[in-house]
């Protein structure tokens, strides 16, 4: 029996990997799907904590995270060891990788098994200052944010490109035999060099991502002092060192492998495969002290509070902040998104709403808002603009950054205001008629002149983009969307035939 565990978790881990696939590419309008697209973003413990943190209150979404973390608390660290797609992933990886080397003397982490908590403490002195930068670290949010923007697009360009061919064998099959239509996402790059070098970190140590590095695992460790459901090892361990070097989180200390740091386990029951069959997993009561536990003085606990605290601070007064993120004209943030302040310390960037924006409209920011901002979304005309029925963003955001709307609350929403460039504009400049930003305006807010030339009413327009989009002036458009600031909402039309 022992052995098959250890097969039924590697199925378990890849079923929950192509799950949160399916999710990522149901993800699309009109997302005809019951379950949540967002669901393992509602149940990462880590968003929830800090977003509460930043949003100063429970946030409805997260609920189920909050369920996880009891479960955790409880039977111990389950999760990151058969349901997390970004641990199993980096399992994969680790096989290619990692290499065991012989060592004439134990390998002394203790430093790095340190800096996972002082992430973790800093990560939550950030929180209460409303800084959201290590979302930035979190494994779900991760995870997601790479497969929408790093491998969504490639993935999508070689179907694309390859459906030719194919439809030369299956020409009557039409169901799924279509192409679709490219995204293009601008920091799909940077997302792509920080996912490898996230897996190429299994070359020093299995799993060195989650041993040392990761916050949600860290959350874990610190849950999981008191579970129940605990390792034991009988008389008949004959100190092999099998258990020490198959486990793939260091739990088990090569010094005493008998004993094992409880909290750091994942429940993979790797040691399960003990030779002499010494090792056995039971419940018992709870007990705080561990074997080998790290030690954190007062004053490295104290330094990493005050460095979140003094980044958070710097990151609020830096100049790209506070130029960048609150002056930029151009950032125009998804319909229903909070107050800009509040928008950033909630936003884990992960990249759904970008999935689910059926023109492409979306774009992860690198540092148009700032450094607190990056990765958050905004609208970006030229590529896509915002579709007048579409509701989605709102509907598949984890945290209520972008809050849920109705229709017919959302094309009420003013992002922006759409400003004509007479130099630019065709109809000003050459006197010649373009009649593309009125007719494709469908709120009413391009008219005509005299002249025919276009003018914006700004009580009408909502700065969906969609006159930026499709202006045929080559280059910058002559009718550019820019930020209102803070989202109004518009008077309904009625109201003003009624007046």
């Amino acid at each position: 029996m022992n052995r098959w565990i250890p097969l039924m978790r590697r199925t378990v881990q890849t079923l929950s990997f192509f799950f949160l696939l399916y999710l990522v590419i149901r993800t699309a309008f009109p997302m005809e799907i019951k379950i949540p697209v967002d669901l393992y973003l509602r149940l990462d413990p880590f968003i929830a904590v800090i977003s509460s943190l930043t949003h100063k209150g429970i946030i409805e979404r997260m609920f189920p995270a909050f369920g996880v973390l009891l479960f955790v608390m409880v039977f111990g660290n389950f999760f990151c060891g058969w349901f997390c797609p970004m641990g199993a992933t980096i399992d994969f990886f680790d096989r290619l990788l990692f290499r065991e080397r012989k060592r004439t003397k134990p390998f002394e982490d203790a430093s790095l098994r340190r800096l996972r908590y002082g992430i973790f403490f800093f990560s939550i002195i950030a929180g209460l200052l409303a800084f959201q930068v290590m979302y930035l670290l979190d494994p779900i949010s991760l995870v997601t944010r790479t497969l929408v923007i790093a491998f969504y697009p490639p993935a999508i360009y070689l179907y694309n490109h390859l459906l030719p061919s194919v439809q030369t064998i299956l020409p009557s099959n039409s169901f799924f035999m279509s192409s679709v239509p490219l995204p293009i996402f601008k920091v799909n790059l940077l997302i792509f060099l920080v996912f490898v070098a996230i897996l190429a970190l299994g070359v020093i140590r299995k799993r060195f991502w989650c041993r040392y590095l990761c916050p949600l695992g860290t959350l874990f460790s610190i849950s999981s002092r008191l579970r129940i459901f605990k390792r034991s090892v009988t008389e008949d361990c004959t100190s092999c060192q099998r258990c020490v070097r198959d486990c793939p989180v260091g739990a088990i200390p090569e010094t005493s492998p008998r004993d094992y740091r409880h909290q750091d386990c994942i429940a993979c029951f790797k040691c399960l495969e003990c030779p002499p069959q010494a090792v056995s997993f039971h419940f018992s009561l709870p007990r705080w002290k561990t074997a080998n536990g790290v030690n954190l003085s007062r004053r490295y606990v104290l330094g990493s509070l005050a460095f979140g605290c003094l980044s958070a601070l710097m990151i609020k007064t830096n100049p790209l902040q506070s130029e960048s993120g609150l002056k930029n004209n151009r950032l125009i943030r998804p319909p229903g998104a909070l107050p800009e302040e509040e928008f950033v310390a909630v936003c884990t960037g992960c990249g759904e709403c970008l999935k689910v924006c059926p023109n492409n409209a979306l774009q992860s920011t690198f540092l148009e808002a700032g450094l607190a901002g990056l990765y958050t979304p905004r609208l970006v005309p030229r590529i896509g603009y915002c579709e007048e029925f579409c509701n989605f963003c709102g509907r598949v955001c984890p945290t209520e950054a972008i809050r849920a709307t109705s229709l017919e609350e959302k094309r009420l929403i003013q992002m922006g205001v759409a400003h004509i460039n007479k130099t630019r504009c065709i109809a000003w400049d050459t006197d010649k008629i373009c009649l593309v930003c009125n007719e494709q305006c469908s709120y009413h807010a391009i008219i005509g002149d005299e002249k025919k030339r276009p003018l914006v009413k700004e009580e009408k327009c909502t700065g969906c983009g969609i006159c930026e989009n499709k202006c045929p002036v080559d280059g910058e458009s002559a009718i550019i969307v820019f930020s209102s600031g803070v989202q109004r909402k518009l008077k309904p039309e009625h109201s003003d035939n009624n007046g």
